[in-house]
């Protein structure tokens, strides 16, 4: 079978979707299918372009097993803007949906690209070619604009970009959502038939978090003492991400000393993020930026907490993908989500650690220190029950096969 996979996000990148589509593609391929990857220029999750790419109109490749990977021409957004972000989405869109007209007759196509614009045009693409498409939701749009603020709840906009998800939606051969309310948005808001649609979450190579890293290593290498007190928040540092929430909090912990935080990522409000630090009495807050790949381990498994912050109703929106490696580095997590969110009900059911209510860095103060008092076996206790539950649930072998399987399907 001749299969076509469309991400904008693939390695060399390190962010979770780019992980998971290449893995996708590597499992076609190694199960006898030809697969072809249509993806961007590398710039995750900083919005730069990697060293050693320079942006072209398009670009082959041939990965070792034997996936062709075409890299398409695409704006860059280093700023979380909504101009910059839609001539991103719009611009990928363009250039891959392209090369999925182009392209020699797919299958099946695999679509976890931008939301709405870049789905849309693919979308189209494959209606006119008769082409199963198969389509991955890792964030609910326009949802999660409307979370963000961005855009209104009732307006003509909002309308109209949820009338365009539900037709893509209810017209693709099937709908993979990454969690349990995606679900039920997917299947009574956009009225998606239940046999078109399948609950596979976002999954992590139990390899991927090396638990044998001593927490020592990272902590010595950056003088962090053995008796501070370390968060540590890993990821990309934009606008969504709610850093500037934990960061206040540290500020309302400056009588604290022991307390440290840890920003490990890029992003958008890397620079915002420094300068609200530096005004907290006793320089608390450490940056590592870049954050490279092969440092996860470290950096994660140095926590005695790690801290993983959403802004509003973000997390009724997205499941940040973050909290896979977090879970799997066996360190326990402190959140700021909606109750009767994903993210809170997922902590709950692992027992992996607390939920706060968003945009109080009041409240998330008094849980830091709270979670300070606790006698250390409790937050082992609670690293390592979120360890065992991610091994159980989301898992690459539990996950990937399952996403095969409906590709396969979609394209007989």
């Amino acid at each position: 079978m001749n299969v076509l996979i469309v991400s904008p996000v693939f390695p060399p990148e390190p962010i979770v979707s780019a992980q998971t589509t290449i893995q996708i593609a590597e499992e076609m391929r190694r199960t006898g299918h030809t697969v072809t990857v249509v993806t961007a220029f590398p710039n995750r999750p900083a919005g730069k372009l990697f060293p050693g790419f320079s942006r072209k109109l398009v670009q082959r490749e041939r990965a070792g097993s034997g996936i062709e990977i075409v890299r398409c021409f695409s704006t860059l957004s280093p700023e979380s803007r909504m101009l910059s972000r839609l001539m991103e989405n719009l611009s990928f869109g363009l250039t891959s949906g392209w090369q999925a007209l182009v392209a020699k007759r797919p299958q099946v196509v695999y679509a976890n690209t931008w939301p709405i614009v870049a789905t849309g045009l693919l979308f189209l693409v494959t209606r006119l070619r008769r082409i199963p498409l198969v389509t991955s939701v890792q964030d609910v749009y326009p949802e999660a604009l409307m979370t963000q603020q961005r855009i209104a709840d009732d307006s003509f906009l909002a309308r109209f970009l949820r009338w365009i998800d539900g037709g893509i939606a209810r017209h693709s051969a099937h709908v993979i959502v990454i969690s349990e309310r995606f679900a039920e948005i997917y299947r009574d808001q956009r009225r998606v038939p239940s046999n078109r649609l399948s609950l596979v979450p976002n999954w992590i190579d139990s390899n991927q978090i090396d638990v044998t890293v001593s927490r020592q290593i990272y902590r010595r290498r950056k003088g962090i003492a053995e008796t501070d007190f370390l968060l540590v928040y890993g990821g990309n540092v934009g606008v969504a991400a709610g850093v500037e929430t934990v960061i206040e909090s540290m500020r309302l912990l400056a009588n604290e000393p022991c307390i440290r935080l840890l920003v490990a990522g890029s992003g958008s409000q890397l620079a915002t993020c420094q300068r609200s630090a530096q005004q907290i009495p006793g320089q608390p807050v450490l940056f590592h930026s870049p954050w490279a790949a092969e440092e996860t381990s470290e950096v994660l498994r140095a926590a005695d907490v790690l801290v993983l912050p959403t802004q509003r109703e973000q997390s009724l929106a997205s499941v940040p993908s973050k909290l896979l490696s977090y879970m799997l580095a066996g360190r326990p997590v402190l959140a700021t989500a909606v109750p009767g969110s994903d993210l809170a009900n997922l902590l709950s059911r692992s027992q992996c650690g607390w939920v706060v209510e968003p945009d109080r860095p009041d409240l998330l103060a008094a849980q830091i220190k709270e979670v300070t008092q606790l006698d250390p076996a409790e937050r082992q206790r609670r690293g390592d029950s979120g360890r065992e539950y991610v091994l159980q649930h989301f898992a690459k072998d539990v996950c990937l096969p399952e996403v095969i399987r409906i590709l396969e399907e979609a394209g007989r």
